[in-house]
């Protein structure tokens, strides 16, 4: 940087900073937010900088106006470029560094939270637990509920979500279920919460979470989940989500999601009992399509007959549990409510093939004592639902629950009454209490994520293909760049000439000729001697006009200049006619030329009225420095 500072390049300097700027861009940049407005900034603070340059250097025809005539285009064509190449990029699965090297965060131990479901329930009197104030880009709602915890991983017991949860910032990583790709309209809702007391560390959050303000917060990039990290009762935070919202007939096409990073959400556990897949072929008999089958499922686990909700039934959601909701003779052992019906709709899709995962949150409903968009967070509103990954569409939430009556219970006679059987005491037995949930559901925050070595795999490969294209690259901008300086041969004759001893020197340059600041320039022509006569012979014919040009008392004449030119494209002819083809390639492909000080400076050939002032010229190899109004000059 230093080194390019000290030159004439205006842009040099700026270089790396671009570069760097780039690789950022099409490593880590996301589909939705493109960096065009940072680009811009930074193209127009480039140009500001090359204009002060200009100006500093003060070199003939450098003028501001003219520099800004000349670089806006360019930056402008620039940025547009930019954006363009941004927009083209792909932008699924962009490496995120925070998954590199996860900036540890305190650990919390938290109960299961499908468990908890039925024990916020039967709370008496439910606690309300904040307030949730909504608005869309669009003006409606596409939303009817809030995540709190999203659990992915069953092991035959138990659903658990064993991702880690990494420290987030202001802006959340954009691939928030695992860099699966969506192609669907979707609506961006913001969301203000108000916590008033929850016991759990997880944040209500709606959608794919992109931004998070108001609260210190770890954040889950496959399940787009949110944990609060600062011990407080009461807080709240902004959030800005992003909703796929798919038409009917889109659902109806739709067919489940494949590929490696839905393996996790299709995995069934060894012991699958057979019964259970008797069960999801009877229940989806009849469908046509993939969709048809996930209603069929939603219709038969909703059947108020088969399966009643009460919060009396047993609870669990294991092999047994389920095995003894779905095929049982006994009627009372289909008496269930959303954490059995989510469950056994998520393994029965999966026993069809679907990617299915078990949400956990609470339901919106229809309090909004608090003006429009305003809903009330309660124990009494608390719930789980099942989701299935639909290919393009992504995570699309079933409701295999009733949920009109959540905190439904019925009595135990009732029950017994339904198996066709009477009361057996006159006093009805009170209902078992509920069983205690089961401890650790959350993955410890510290521990490593299941992606990183993924992720830092990706973030090579991506930094390899950009080196690579910059490499590409590089050979014709050298080439494009010296082309560029060979046409500007405008300016007064003085100016011409010396810009062609440069010119000459650069060519020079290319075959070998070491570049010395304090050479003069008889001094250069004995150092292309090993060149051979053939390129002395122009060199030797040029020296005179740059003497001539520096020296006289007169301005060069413009036969002088053109004469300078000829003798450049001499040089050139001479200097590829005794070279091989790898050796004319090497040389046109030589950076060196581009890396000093350009040729002309301020009085280095003057216009009619300088004679008199002092002239210099600094010319890459030789400084020559000469006071006009003297004696014999």
């Amino acid at each position: 940087m230093a080194l390019a500072a000290l030159g004439g390049a205006m842009l040099a300097p700026l270089m790396p900073l671009g570069a760097a700027f780039a690789v950022a861009i099409a490593l880590l940049g996301g589909a939705e937010r493109r960096a065009t407005a940072a680009g811009a900034v930074l193209a127009l603070a480039s140009l500001g900088f090359a204009l002060a340059r200009a100006h500093r250097r003060g070199g003939v025809g450098a003028s501001p106006a003219g520099s800004f005539r000349l670089g806006l285009p360019v930056v402008l064509v620039a940025v547009l470029v930019g954006a363009a190449v941004a927009a083209a990029l792909p932008s699924g699965n962009r490496a995120d560094p925070r998954t590199l090297r996860p900036r540890p965060v305190t650990s919390v131990a938290e109960l299961d939270p499908l468990a908890q479901v039925r024990g916020q329930l039967t709370a008496s009197p439910p606690r309300r637990l904040g307030t949730v104030t909504l608005a869309s880009s669009t003006g409606r709602l596409p939303v009817d509920r809030v995540t709190t915890a999203v659990l992915g991983d069953f092991d035959g017991a138990s659903w658990r979500n064993h991702d880690a949860y990494l420290s987030a910032g202001t802006t959340l990583p954009r691939d928030a279920d695992g860099g699966l790709a969506t192609n669907g309209p979707t609506v961006t809702v913001r969301a203000h919460v108000t916590i008033d007391r929850l016991d759990t560390p997880l944040l209500p959050v709606v959608g794919r979470p992109i931004r998070l303000s108001g609260v210190p917060a770890a954040f889950d990039p496959r399940t787009g989940t949110l944990v609060h990290t600062a011990a407080a009762s009461s807080y709240q935070y902004q959030l800005a989500a992003t909703v796929p919202t798919p038409g009917a007939g889109r659902l109806a096409d739709a067919v489940p999601g494949s590929g490696p990073d839905l393996a996790r959400y299709q995995t069934i556990p060894p012991g699958l009992p057979p019964a259970l897949v008797q069960v999801a072929a009877r229940a989806t008999a009849g469908a046509r399509t993939a969709y048809a089958e996930l209603t069929a499922l939603q219709r038969f686990l909703r059947d108020p007959a088969a399966f009643p909700y009460d919060l009396a039934g047993r609870p669990g959601h294991s092999y047994g549990s389920l095995t003894r909701l779905l095929t049982s003779d006994d009627p009372r052992e289909g008496h269930s409510y959303a954490e059995q019906h989510a469950a056994a709709f998520a393994l029965l899709a999966r026993i069809k093939g679907f990617p299915s995962r078990i949400a956990v949150g609470y339901l919106l409903g229809p309090d909004t004592a608090g003006g429009r968009g305003v809903f009330t967070l309660s124990q009494a509103r608390a719930h789980a639902w099942p989701e299935v990954y639909l290919a393009g569409i992504g995570w699309t939430p079933f409701e295999p629950t009733d949920t009109s009556r959540l905190s439904h219970s019925e009595p135990p006679d009732t029950a017994s009454t339904a198996a066709g059987g009477m009361a057996s005491a006159p006093t009805p037995t009170p209902p078992s209490p509920p069983s205690p949930p089961k401890l650790s559901a959350i993955p410890r925050l510290d521990q490593s994520h299941s992606g990183a070595g993924q992720q830092a795999r990706q973030l090579a490969v991506a930094v390899l293909v950009a080196l690579a294209a910059l490499l590409a690259l590089l050979p014709l901008a050298i080439v494009s760049e010296k082309a560029r300086r060979r046409r500007r041969r405008a300016g007064p004759p003085g100016q011409r000439v010396a810009a062609a001893w440069q010119e000459a020197r650069d060519r020079l340059s290319e075959w070998g000729v070491r570049l010395v600041r304090s050479r003069s320039a008889s001094e250069v022509v004995g150092d292309a001697a090993a060149l051979g006569p053939p390129v002395i012979e122009p060199l030797g014919l040029l020296e005179p006009l740059l003497s001539r040009a520096l020296y006289s008392r007169q301005d060069a004449a413009e036969a002088d200049a053109a004469r300078a030119w000829e003798l450049v494209d001499l040089l050139r002819r001479r200097l590829r006619e005794q070279g091989s083809w790898p050796r004319r390639l090497r040389a046109a492909l030589d950076p060196r030329p581009l890396l000093g000080p350009r040729a002309a400076r301020s009085g280095a050939a003057s216009g009619p009225g300088e004679a008199g002032r002092t002239r210099g010229v600094r010319l890459r190899g030789v400084r020559l420095r000469a006071a006009a109004g003297r004696s014999g000059a």
